[in-house]
Parts: structure tokens; sequence; C-alpha cells
């Protein structure tokens, strides 16, 4: 194994068919570090950050073009400090890249390399080229192979890690028919939305639709745009239509997923015009949500609720979709409440191998105690943190 470590576009994009071989094979799908949604988050939030991409190499004589294996890729942020413990910390860290729109940060691995592609990465680490003491797997999914690889890796070199972050969001996985998953869930509220939905049909006709090969794309991301600006976020500044580059890089993935046969929509429409509408994307046996939104105009008849119970029903007649992570922040009344399976997402801090990287994770669990009992002891009490993970700068 080699480490090739790439900090330009145009020599990343050099790897793309690598890359996109990569991701096809991975131990665990990531649809936020594939080549088509990367490259256009780094010409949209790449300046000014510090970025590099780690690529794991296989020398492997027998392959017909000679050309090394593209095995694991960390696409890697170099801070001057760590951000831990409710404060900043003055040690250079590089932690797994997550711009504002990516809301999962595995590396993709090869399967088959896993174990090869982590101690390699390792000893990139401890080579110290990058400068950095720490490093920060931030925002990877706790409960996929890729970790478990990782806690391998941690216990047989006995390092020393700490989960500095951790929280579990809701994650669908299909019943035996859709109808038993919905009763399951809802109860008494499920005969409650039936009536509301009588409600809606009574003011003009009811459709509930999804995006297929042969519809106009740009008619459904137009839709979407306007839609997501006349609900809560552009009521709150947030809507994607609001910001040049926040456009540009949704409307690029969203015809890039499509093109593929990877993006997955899903309206609401009232008289023709959609009152709800959700965008996700197609990676291997799954998918992943991506937005959400809804005209607040009809907000009393719960458009969002309604629209998810019809991507459960959809979702169960596409059996090759095992499963969809709903990329939700913790704690979502709505979806906690439709998706009884869940997903852990957490940090996890592990020293590079310079100074001094071990000592700051050895009392990091230290310090975060005696943090809150001071807290406590002031008077403060401990503040429940409360953050909208979908909308990270």
């Amino acid at each position: 194994m080699s480490v090739v470590v790439i900090n330009d576009l145009n020599s990343l994009e050099k790897y793309i068919p690598a890359w996109e071989d990569l991701a096809a094979a991975a131990i665990e799908p990531n649809v936020f570090y594939e080549p088509w949604m990367v490259i256009p988050a780094i010409r949209a939030y790449g300046a000014g950050r510090r970025l590099q991409f780690a690529l794991i190499l296989a020398s492997e004589p027998e392959r017909p073009t000679g050309a090394p294996l593209l095995c694991g890729i960390f696409p890697l942020e170099q801070q001057s400090h760590y951000q831990g413990l409710r404060r900043k910390l003055p040690f250079k860290t590089l932690r797994l890249w997550k711009h504002k729109y990516c809301y999962l940060c595995t590396p993709l691995v090869r399967a088959g390399y896993g174990r090869e592609v982590i101690a390699a990465f390792f000893d990139w680490l401890a080579e110290g080229s990058h400068d950095c003491s720490l490093m920060e797997f931030n925002f990877v999914a706790g409960d996929g192979l890729f970790y478990q690889t990782l806690l391998d890796h941690f216990d047989r070199h006995a390092r020393l890690n700490y989960i500095s972050t951790y929280f579990m969001r809701a994650l669908f996985r299909p019943d035996v028919d859709a109808e038993k998953y919905i009763s399951s869930r809802l109860h008494r509220s499920r005969r409650e939305l039936k009536r509301i939905e009588r409600r809606l049909s009574e003011t003009g006709r009811l459709e509930y639709m999804a995006l297929e090969p042969g519809h106009d794309v740009e008619t459904w991301i137009e839709e979407f745009l306007q839609i997501e600006a006349i609900s809560w976020k552009g009521m709150a500044g947030r809507a994607l239509i609001q910001n040049e580059a926040d456009r540009e890089y949704f409307v690029s993935v969203a015809r890039e997923a499509f093109h593929r046969g990877r993006l997955t929509m899903f309206a609401l429409r009232l008289d023709g015009r959609p009152i709800s509408q959700h965008c996700g994307f197609v990676s291997g046996l799954g998918a992943f949500a991506f937005k959400d939104a809804f005209d607040e105009q009809y907000a009393r008849y719960s458009p969002g609720v309604l629209l998810e119970l019809e991507i459960i029903r959809r979702l169960h007649a596409q059996p090759e979709i095992r499963w969809m992570d709903t990329c939700a922040d913790p704690f979502h009344p709505t979806l906690d409440r439709l998706f009884s399976d869940r997903r852990t997402i957490q940090d996890v801090v592990v020293g590079t191998g310079k100074s001094p990287g071990d000592w700051v994770v050895a009392a990091a669990p230290l310090l975060r105690l005696l943090n809150r009992k001071l807290l406590r002891r002031g008077g403060a009490g401990s503040p429940k943190e409360t953050k909208d993970y979908k909308d990270e700068e």
C-alpha cells in the first residue's frame, strides 16, 4: 500500500474513474464522498479551506493496466485548532471534510482491503508531513463496517481514542409490508392523518408523484427550489435559492444524480402544484434523504408527514433499496416518530503519533468531566447543546 496526497482539484480529477470504481466496491456506501458530489462541493465550498485528499493505492502487478488499485480515499481538512470540550484547543488537527450539505463523512474503503487501508492511513499519519497532532474521524457511522474496522485497528495497535460526540438519527428499514410498517409506528394518529388527507383532498385534486426517467428533471429541481424558498427555511434565510453557491451545488448534483439514475424526488401536488417535496440520492443498496420542504400555507394539513407516508409505501415497493438514512437532526420529532430504526453518528478523535496528540486524547474525558462539574458548581448547569446538523457551516 502507498499513500498519495492531493491538494488541488486538477490532480484529483485525474483519479475520477478509479474513484468511481472504488465507490461501487466500498465496504460501506457514502454518497456524499462519491466524486460527482465531492468535486462540485470543492468548487462551491473549498475556497479558503486547507483541503487534502489521502488516496490509498495498492500495487497489483496482475492488473491488466498495471496501474495501482485505488483502495481508499480520505477527504481531509487541516485546522489550526481542535474544537473540543466547548472551546478551541491550540492543537493542529486533521479532520474528515464536512461541508454544510455533507451529512456523512465515512471514508470510502474497498471491500477486502479494510485492514490494509486503515493501517496505511495511520502509517502516513505517523510520518507527520501534515504537522498535525490529532486526527478526527468526524460524522462517521458508528454502526458500519468502516467503524468496526477502525476499532479493530485501535485494538490491535493499542491506540488511544476518544468519542467526543455522538447522536442517533432516524433510519428507515422496510417491514413485511408498508401498511404494517405505518400502523406499527403511528397507532392512533394514523386515523387522524387519514382525516387530514381527506380534508385536503376536498380543497382540490390531490396527487402523489415520483420523478421518473422520462420526466423533465429541470422542472422538478426548480419546483423544489421554489417550494423551499416559501418554507420556514426561506423565512429563516436558509433556502438553497437564497445563496448562489448553494443553488449551484444543488442543481449540479441533482442533475448528475438524475443522469446516473440515482436521484429520488417525490411530490405531493394539489391541483398540479407541489405543496410538499422530498429529494434524496441512492447509493448501493441504500438511499440518503437530502432535503424536504413544504408550503407553510398548508401546514395545518401536515403535507410533509403525508408525503413521508407515501415515501414509505413506495420504498416498500422497491426491494433493491434496503434502507434509507434520513440524514435528520437528532431528536427530530416527526421523523423519529415515523422511523423506529436508528443510525449512530459519532466523532472519534485519535492521536496521529505526533506530540502531544496521545496526551490530549488521554486527558480529554477527564477534562470534559471537570468542565461539567465546574459548570454545575458555578450554578450555570450543563447547557443542552442543540445543533442543526443539516446546515452546519
